[in-house]
């Protein structure tokens, strides 16, 4: 865990550092505390957080006159036989675009999916599930239930065939967390409360942005995923064109490295992060100095 006298510092500033979007006054603290990671209990405390090098490296961009709407932990809805629906890590609105952001840092990803039901079957399953006896098109919506499933079993047989899950693999991507994460997109992408919004932006990103530890890159698992995923967005596009007729959404991953050298990647609106960046990501430089993803437990990022 990091010392209190910092941690005293980064209370400081989530409680105190205010912004304002769209005429409303924002404090950092009330998004993490809202959360459902209860991240300040003790994971944005750990020398390898992965939220709290988000905090350092987003932050900055709620100041941003280009960023209209910014928020951390942003809670989407779940299916609707209960249980929490993913949160994303950040959420920026530019003028065009509605950019969601996963974080990650030292994690080890579990590679289970279906098997073992990892994956709950609340997004896969046919049958009646949960305490509601809810099917699929209950619990998911009609408007992309089918080809979601599809997708979910489609990508356990993928998993199988290439061996992905084998012993020692080891990786940061997580497919069943990213599959919640777009299954949580596309029920805001046919809320009736987001209608106007997404007419307005049209451009819909999910990113996961990792820590590049030593010599890593996408791997062929992440490739086949992003492909896969970004087929099943148009697909559910294609069909549902009356109500998104227009929307251009991208799925992609790459590195906090690579995104710092061109800013652009995160959003072409988006000039950098602040000329104290790299003394900001210091301690988190330092936190994994020399080592590889293999090198750190499980639980170690806590995040």
């Amino acid at each position: 865990m990091i010392d209190r006298n910092l941690k005293i510092e980064y209370l400081k500033r989530l409680m105190f550092d205010k912004y304002e979007k769209k005429g409303v006054t924002k404090f950092f603290i009330f998004q993490y505390l809202r959360g459902a990671g209860n991240e300040l209990n003790e994971k944005f405390w750990s020398e390898h957080s992965s939220s709290r090098m988000a905090f350092e490296l987003y932050s900055g961009l709620a100041q941003d006159s280009a960023v209209e709407e910014f928020e951390f932990e942003k809670q989407l809805e779940g299916p609707k036989s209960g249980g929490m629906g993913p949160n994303m890590d950040v959420y920026i609105e530019t003028k065009d675009e509605i950019i969601f952001v996963e974080s990650k840092f030292t994690e080890k990803a579990n590679l289970n999916y279906i098997n073992n039901s990892y994956l709950s079957p609340a997004y896969w399953d046919d049958a009646e599930y949960g305490r509601k006896k809810m099917l699929l098109e209950e619990r998911l919506d009609r408007r992309f239930a089918k080809p979601f499933v599809d997708f979910c079993r489609e990508w356990e047989e993928e998993m199988i065939k290439n061996g992905w899950r084998k012993r020692g693999t080891v990786d940061w991507f997580e497919p069943k967390q990213e599959t919640c994460h777009l299954s949580g997109i596309l029920f805001f992408l046919f809320d009736k409360e987001n209608k106007d919004l997404i007419a307005k932006k049209k451009k819909i990103r999910l990113y996961n942005i990792y820590w590049n530890l030593g010599n890593e890159g996408k791997s062929d698992m992440e490739k086949a995923f992003v492909s896969k995923a970004n087929s099943l967005i148009e697909r559910i596009i294609s069909l549902n064109n009356d109500e998104l007729n227009g929307v251009n959404f991208k799925l992609d991953a790459f590195s906090v490295q690579e995104m710092l050298a061109e800013p652009n990647m995160l959003s072409p609106h988006i000039n950098g992060f602040g000329d104290d960046v790299e003394s900001r990501l210091e301690q988190f430089r330092e936190a994994v100095k020399n080592r590889t993803r293999k090198s750190f437990k499980s639980n170690d990022d806590l995040d």
